[in-house]
């Protein structure tokens, strides 16, 4: 089932930053977190979400529309708190700064679109 949450409009380079966050997120996750069934439908929830970004991606539009599914929600939810987390306690730097500021974003628009 579809959220009716509005969609969340995403450049180019968007993409590819959540992309790479979603890489980061999974890696880490493997090696850091709890073999639990959460952990493990997280992981697949976003494994599956990198494969609509990549098929979204290929499009040529100026700003492309992700709909996203409450179950997709709450895994990106998940993955933003947790790089969250682990970017908080890394030293300040330009990367950190833009990354804290891009999950940031992204955990507001989903607490605000999936309340």
């Amino acid at each position: 089932m579809m959220s009716t949450a509005p969609p969340l409009l995403l450049n180019d380079e968007q993409i590819r930053r959540l992309l790479t966050y979603m890489q980061e997120y999974r890696r880490s996750a493997l090696t850091s977190l709890p073999p639990t069934q959460e952990r493990n439908t997280t992981l697949r929830v976003i494994q599956a979400l990198q494969g609509k970004l990549l098929v979204l991606s290929e499009q040529q539009m100026l700003h492309i529309p992700l709909s996203l599914s409450r179950e997709e929600a709450t895994a990106l939810k998940a993955m933003t708190k947790n790089l969250l987390l682990f970017y908080g306690e890394q030293t300040g730097s330009s990367d950190r700064t833009r990354t804290v500021a891009d999950l940031g974003k992204l955990y507001v628009y989903l607490k605000q679109a999936f309340a």
